[in-house]
């Protein structure tokens, strides 16, 4: 689940809306839009009303797994409607957050302890042995930067590391959103030369046509054998 700003006209004005997108893998390997929909902010409150219009109007009963971003609070609203669903929140985002606090001259050497952090790839990698790996993170740091801890409290920690229940094959996968990512890459280059839209009906039925050739382009790219078997670890 993601969301990405178009310009659209309401009345006289125009301003920057959000568009919520959520796409979903099915079990033939194919890429499925879900949800697509416009709000004039994204809040957990807004992602509220996509995961109700998912849970009773399109009849999505179970979800193994939802990938996002760190915004606030939308774990409760994901459980609430999904109580079963792991959440994984986007690794990359919280890397670029730590990054957009760091000197210039340490940015090099913070980088690399976060990509050492996150990597958790191998069969014995663990949630315990990852923790261990942020605490020793934390300590080098927490002299030059004391609010570093601020970024991983501990009611959202494990929302970082839930690709590690998941196979190693699968992990790269699913522990951030360049998935949809590369999926906004391409409306943003397909609306680049519209200055606007002057209707919500418009702005989505496009968004809509671009995502339906995404779709075709690229249900090949994920292993089929992975998807249809990504059994959880323990």
């Amino acid at each position: 689940m993601d969301a990405m700003y178009q310009t659209l006209r309401r009345g006289d004005s125009y301003s920057k809306e959000a568009v919520h997108i959520a796409y979903g893998v099915t079990e033939d390997n194919r890429r499925e839009i879900l949800s697509l929909s416009v709000n004039p902010t994204e809040s957990a409150n807004s992602w509220e009303e996509v995961l109700k219009d998912l849970k009773e109007k399109r009849g999505v009963e179970n979800i193994d797994l939802i990938i996002a971003d760190g915004l606030p609070n939308l774990e409760d609203k994901i459980h609430q409607y999904y109580p079963k669903a792991i959440f994984q929140k986007c690794v990359i985002h919280k890397q670029r957050q730590i990054l957009l606090k760091t000197r210039p001259k340490e940015k090099a050497e913070m980088a690399d302890d976060l990509k050492h952090l996150f990597d958790n790839f191998d069969n014995d990698s663990t949630i315990e042995n990852a923790k261990n790996k942020l605490e020793i993170f934390i300590n080098k740091w927490k002299v030059k930067y004391p609010n570093l801890k601020n970024h991983f409290n501990e009611g959202v920690i494990d929302y970082y590391f839930s690709y590690i229940k998941f196979n190693k094959e699968v992990r790269r996968s699913i522990y951030t959103t360049n998935g949809i990512e590369n999926l906004n890459k391409q409306i943003r280059k397909a609306t680049r030369n519209k200055l606007s839209f002057e209707k919500e009906g418009r702005l989505i039925d496009y968004i809509f046509i671009v995502i339906k050739d995404f779709e075709e382009k690229n249900w090949q790219k994920y292993p089929v054998h992975l998807f249809k078997n990504w059994s959880k670890v323990g």
